[in-house]
């Protein structure tokens, strides 16, 4: 219990100071690794964990700050994810740009988590091949990988070109655990120029299970849960900093928050308007709106939306199915009720006041299917004028 104590007194003090220790990279990159490490750390103390750790490797990702290290650190501990933790401190004590000061204090932690967990080593034959454990992505490696794994029953697979193998394994707490793996694989001059580019020794991060997708690099993306979405990067809008360099409110992947639409629609003959409202659903770049209309006839759209830019200028291409109900009057002079639906082609711009507040507008035509003898026009120029309300 003590020792539990010791260690988790060791990771706040290390997780305590927030310095930017790497000055890397564009002025405009920097603020944006600097706003996502700031507003990571808020998350952080409201223990909200996913989101934090989410800015933490975005930060990263932009600025490979190993102080940024230690926030990611601390995070994972706090989540009960000792092994990425573990693993995690282990890159800072390898990397040549960390706090000297420092390095002592993290070897000492991370030797203590180690005795809590299972420090596997994975030999591949041949050399080259493509390694993936519990599920995780397949990480290419000359001879070994070292990494570290909750104690317990793990699967590792391997592959080299269109073959693959797999080896189950039992770790317990504080073991050195390692095992030999074999392809049976032909080499192939493709294979062996391969080979030229992977590092012969590899240190696995945040590679395990389905936990985290990973990309080029240094990227990492947290998933909600198991095997779940992505859970994305985000920072508060703010005002122009120091440098004259401005946040915006997503971290670069493209991510809108949905929220509650409201537009006026312009006929462009000049007779009229009409007002909607409705809901907006945001996926990334692409939107989907669902609303009720209302002029001298009811209606209602459905439709969408793609964002060309994210920022805090926002040009957009749409389109939809617009339908209104109207008053028919037949050949014998009977009345009765149609609908008209239509098509609508639109572009436009939206443009982000605050974080919770855009308006756009758009030139949109709409063509209807209607008789020809209804009465409603079944070609229309309608630009809008819209206010988006964000979660």
């Amino acid at each position: 219990m003590v020792g539990q104590l010791a260690l988790a007194a060791t990771i706040a003090a290390l997780a305590s100071t927030h310095v930017w220790a790497q000055p890397q990279g564009d002025p405009k990159t920097r603020a944006m690794a600097e706003a996502l490490t700031t507003e990571g750390s808020k998350q952080l103390e409201a223990k909200a964990y996913e989101q934090a750790l989410a800015n933490f490797l975005e930060a990263y990702a932009k600025v490979p700050s190993p102080a940024t290290l230690l926030n990611i650190g601390a995070t994972l501990r706090d989540m009960g994810r000792l092994a990425d933790a573990a693993n995690t401190y282990h890159r800072y004590a390898l990397d040549p740009g960390a706090d000297a000061s420092r390095v002592a204090e993290v070897k000492s932690l991370l030797q203590r988590l180690d005795d809590q967990l299972t420090l596997l080593t994975v030999r591949v034959h041949p050399p080259g091949s493509e390694v993936s454990i519990d599920g995780g992505p397949f990480i290419p490696i000359g001879k070994a990988l070292l990494t570290r794994v909750r104690p317990g029953i793990h699967l590792v697979r391997a592959r080299h070109g269109e073959e693959t193998t797999e080896v189950s394994l039992n770790g317990f707490e504080g073991e050195r655990k390692e095992v030999d793996v074999t392809v049976e694989a032909p080499t192939s001059p493709e294979l062996d120029r391969k080979l030229l580019t992977t590092p012969e020794h590899v240190d696995g991060w945040l590679i395990t299970g389905t936990q985290y997708s990973s990309g080029p690099g240094r990227e990492r993306r947290v998933r909600a849960g198991y095997g779940g979405a992505e859970i994305v990067a985000r920072i508060p809008a703010q005002e122009d900093d120091d440098d004259g360099v401005t946040a915006v409110l997503d971290a670069g992947d493209g991510s809108i928050n949905s929220g509650a639409v409201a537009v006026l629609r312009i006929d462009g003959q000049g007779r009229g308007f009409a007002g909607g409202f409705g809901l907006a659903v945001s996926r990334k770049r692409l939107e989907g709106e669902l609303m009720y209309l209302r002029s001298e006839l009811d209606g209602a759209y459905l439709g969408a939306r793609f964002r060309l830019l994210t920022g805090w200028l926002r040009p957009y291409v749409g389109g939809g199915v617009p339908a209104f109900v109207y008053d028919y009057r037949g050949a014998d002079g009977s009345m009765s009720t149609k609908l008209a639906v239509g098509l609508r082609a639109a572009a436009g711009v939206e443009v982000r006041v605050s974080r919770h507040l855009s308006v756009h507008g758009d030139l949109g035509y709409e063509h209807f299917f209607v008789p020809a003898d209804s009465g409603f026009d079944d070609d229309n120029f309608i630009p809008t004028l819209g206010v988006i309300g964000r979660l």
